[in-house]
């Protein structure tokens, strides 16, 4: 049995919160991190570590490991930025961050001109999750913790239909 992962969900909106529900539902270890007392709460989280304070500085301070899979959900560009320049530089097997293309590149130029290396910023998940056509918070986070499931297993992403990938009995019960 694979062991289960900690999601750190950087940004404690709609999404954050969709992302804690399925990552907590999958098993995993949740932390959520945002600056706003309202959102980040025990009561808007059950179950999860929830820290308020400072993003980036939160990300900085706290533990992350090579088990840990950070997702960045934030409310805002300044926000996305201090949370990824934090991430970049942990030892996470995962990053995602959630935005337009155009605030991803927006974002990569900043953190290039900073000294991340560009091989960093390659294994980003930017925009993060697999396209499945997600509109709603719930779907989102179901795009997303697909994604995360997939790097954690080897997995492809692609459909698991007939004459595409089968996977035998055995390889299941591995995974399982």
């Amino acid at each position: 049995m694979t062991p289960a992962v900690e999601i750190v969900v950087v940004g404690a909106g709609h999404v954050g919160r969709a992302v804690a529900t399925a990552a907590s539902f999958l098993g995993h270890r949740v932390v959520v991190i945002d600056d706003r007392a309202d959102f980040a709460n025990d009561e808007r989280f059950p179950g999860a570590e929830v820290i308020c304070g400072d993003v980036g500085e939160s990300i900085s301070t706290r533990v992350v490991s090579p088990s840990s899979a950070v997702v960045i959900v934030t409310r805002g560009h300044k926000y996305d930025y201090e949370a990824l320049a934090a991430a970049v530089r942990t030892p996470a097997f995962y990053v995602g961050l959630m935005g337009s293309r155009r605030k991803v590149a927006l974002i990569y130029r900043q953190l290039a001109a900073d000294g991340v290396p560009a091989q960093r910023l390659r294994d980003v998940h930017a925009p993060i999750g697999l396209d499945i056509g997600a509109v709603t918070p719930e779907e989102i986070a179901l795009s997303i913790m697909a994604e995360i499931t997939a790097a954690r297993l080897g997995g492809s992403g692609a459909p698991m239909k007939a004459g595409d990938r089968v996977i035998d009995a055995a390889t299941a019960r591995a995974r399982a």
